[in-house]
C-alpha cells in the first residue's frame, strides 16, 4: 500500500506540465490591447547595415528541433539568431514592425518581450523576443521598427548562467493564448503548427 501511495504521489509531483495546466500562471503578464498601426513592413530585429537584407543575421539554432532545455524533449519554437556583423559589443533588439507590447515575462536569462501586430488583412499575430539582459519597454507601449525593445547578453554575462544565452530566441506566433508557456511546453508538431510560424520562412517571405 505504501509503495502504491509513493508511486501515486511521485506521478503528481513529477508529472510533465502541459500548456493547458500552466497557461493561467502567465496570464497576469499579458495586456490585451490593440496596436494603433498596421504592420505593413517588416525588418530584422537588429541594428545592422541593412535591416531588409536577410543575410545580415546568422542562424544558430533552427525551428522545430527537439530540445532538453526547460522541460526535456520539448520542441524548439523559434530560431536562435545573432547579427552577422555586430556594430557594437552590446547588441540591441528592435521591434520587427508596428505593434504594441503585450507581455513582458520571465526573468534573468529568459526575460521575454512579446509584441502584438495587426496585419493588413485584419488578422493578429505576435513576435516574441527572448534571452534579454535589459528590457527598455513596458506593457501597453506602442512600438515600430525603430523602437529599441531590449539588449542581449554579452558572452561574458551569459557565463553566469552556465549556458549560451547571448543570442536572440525569436518566435513568430500565430496566437498567444498560452501567454508564453508554449515556448517550453510544446512537445509535438500539432502543438507547434497550431501556434507558431517558422521564423526563417516568415523572414524570407516578409523582409525584402
Amino acid at each position: 500500500m505504501r509503495t502504491l501511495l509513493f508511486l501515486f504521489l511521485s506521478t503528481l509531483l513529477f508529472e510533465t506540465p502541459t500548456i493547458e495546466k500552466d497557461r493561467d500562471r502567465w496570464k497576469p503578464y499579458y495586456t490585451d490591447t490593440a496596436p494603433a498601426k498596421t504592420a505593413d513592413q517588416w525588418f530584422l530585429p537588429f541594428d545592422v547595415a541593412n535591416r531588409k537584407k536577410v543575410n545580415n543575421i546568422k542562424i544558430i539554432s533552427i525551428f522545430g528541433d527537439h530540445r532538453d532545455s526547460y522541460v526535456k524533449g520539448h520542441i524548439h519554437t523559434a530560431i536562435d539568431i545573432n547579427p552577422a556583423q555586430p556594430k557594437a559589443k552590446l547588441v540591441n533588439v528592435y521591434a520587427m514592425a508596428n505593434g504594441i507590447v503585450c507581455s513582458v515575462h520571465l526573468g534573468e536569462n529568459q526575460r521575454t518581450v512579446v509584441v502584438k501586430h495587426k496585419l493588413p488583412n485584419g488578422q493578429t499575430m505576435f513576435t516574441s523576443y527572448k534571452h534579454l539582459k535589459e528590457v527598455y519597454v513596458s506593457n501597453g507601449q506602442q512600438v515600430d521598427q525603430n523602437t529599441k525593445l531590449a539588449r542581449l547578453f554579452t558572452p561574458k554575462e551569459s557565463k553566469k548562467y552556465g549556458g549560451d544565452y547571448h543570442h536572440l530566441h525569436l518566435e513568430i506566433r500565430k496566437k498567444f493564448d498560452d501567454y508564453g508557456c508554449a515556448s517550453w511546453l510544446t512537445f509535438n508538431n500539432k502543438q507547434l503548427n497550431e501556434r507558431f510560424y517558422n521564423p526563417q520562412v516568415f523572414i524570407k517571405e516578409h523582409i525584402r
